[in-house]
């Protein structure tokens, strides 16, 4: 594959450095392959759809989260991650209801 583009590379730096200049045609060769290089990159990065995160069942530990700023309370039964929600762009505190401890730290 890299033959085949620095041979196109060199067929177009030959045909357009004829008739505007050898330095201008290296430049512009040099230019559309970075470019096409980050696009494919950009697009094929678009298309690859992420992994599903993996979802634990915390509903028996009564997890329930509050927002300090405006009180709004939430209980947590499935998480993806093990950090704290958070809610009007300040990380929730942690009240627990009941139910038994989880092994690891949830704040």
């Amino acid at each position: 594959m890299r033959g085949l583009v620095a041979g196109l590379s060199l067929v177009a730096i030959v045909g357009l450095g004829l008739p505007f200049g050898f330095l201008r045609a290296t430049i512009a060769v040099l230019i559309f392959l970075a470019i096409a290089i980050f696009g494919s990159r950009q697009m094929k990065s678009m298309v690859s759809i992420p992994p599903e995160p993996e979802v634990t069942d915390v509903s028996e530990y009564g997890l329930k989260y509050v927002c300090e700023m405006c009180g709004l309370e939430l209980r947590v039964e499935v998480a993806a991650k093990d950090r704290a929600p958070s809610h009007c762009m300040e990380p929730m505190t942690l009240v627990r209801t009941g139910g038994k401890p989880p092994l690891r730290p949830v704040d």
